[in-house]
């Protein structure tokens, strides 16, 4: 899944100081199979390479900081939940595919946030396993993993 950036927010306070960044964040697959990723993320001044003020910083910078943020949220900073899971059948009753949604939300009041869809198929299903075999819980790790996988920040 490609993610981009849909925009940068970058708001100041009355003594023309940013007060805050907002970075939102987008991705759909190219499967056509209805896979996405919408996520919120906040950069505040911490966040900022020591010696730099948010006048100093470029939009890539800004992006590279909201990604690794991301990337960290979805690695296990934000709490993550499985909010549905839906099996697919076929016309003989087998399970073809199970599309598992989860959600979070950043418990710091930034209103950070990650919404995200996703399509197992029998090709992600570890090797010797169906769906019958596959729990709730099986399915929900498998999903979390790929969303870890898509919000990976190149080394």
């Amino acid at each position: 899944m490609k993610i981009i950036v849909n925009t940068i927010n970058q708001t100041y306070g009355e003594n023309e100081q940013t007060s805050q960044i907002i970075i939102a964040f987008s991705g759909n697959s190219t499967s056509g199979n209805g896979d996405y990723l919408s996520s919120s993320v906040s950069v505040a001044a911490k966040d900022l390479p020591e010696g730099k003020t948010f006048d100093d910083v470029l939009n890539s910078e800004i992006e590279a900081l909201g990604r690794k943020k991301l990337a960290d949220y979805a690695a296990g900073a934000m709490a993550i939940r499985v909010s549905s899971i839906n099996r697919a059948f076929n016309q003989s009753g087998e399970a073809v595919n199970a599309v598992v949604s989860l959600v979070g939300t950043a418990s710091d009041g930034s209103g950070d946030y990650i919404n995200y869809r996703k399509t197992i198929t029998s090709a992600d299903l570890p090797e010797g396993k169906t769906f019958a075999d596959m729990s709730a819980g099986e399915l929900k790790s498998l999903a979390k993993t790929r969303l870890v996988d898509d919000t990976k920040v190149a080394a």
